[in-house]
């Protein structure tokens, strides 16, 4: 159930709250380091990554994931305290009322 300081945002089928969007595209972004992350080591050590592709199928995808999964660790702190100050904004603007769904 969302809480009632957090409106809900319309996506697609889904409804989530802003906190869940800001943490779904967080992750997103993460991800996405990850994948450069792989693609440049890929590039800077071919002879030695394709070795490890021979040896493991699931090696690529397991590497994208750490590096995801350390970001979201580090920077989780960081993502909750900008959503603390959009309650805070949002609680501000309404006058503590409930925020008008967006």
């Amino acid at each position: 159930m969302a809480s009632p300081n957090l409106p809900v945002i319309s996506g697609g089928t889904n409804t989530e709250t802003k906190e869940q969007r800001a943490r779904r595209m967080f992750d997103r972004m993460a991800r996405s380091i990850g994948r450069e992350a792989v693609n440049h080591l890929k590039t800077m050590y071919p002879d030695h990554l394709t070795e490890r592709a021979h040896a493991s199928k699931s090696w690529e995808t397991s590497l994208t994931n750490s590096v995801r999964n350390d970001i979201n660790w580090h920077m989780r702190p960081l993502l909750m305290a900008l959503i603390a100050m959009h309650r805070e904004w949002d609680e501000e603007a309404t006058g503590g009322k409930e925020p008008v769904k967006t």
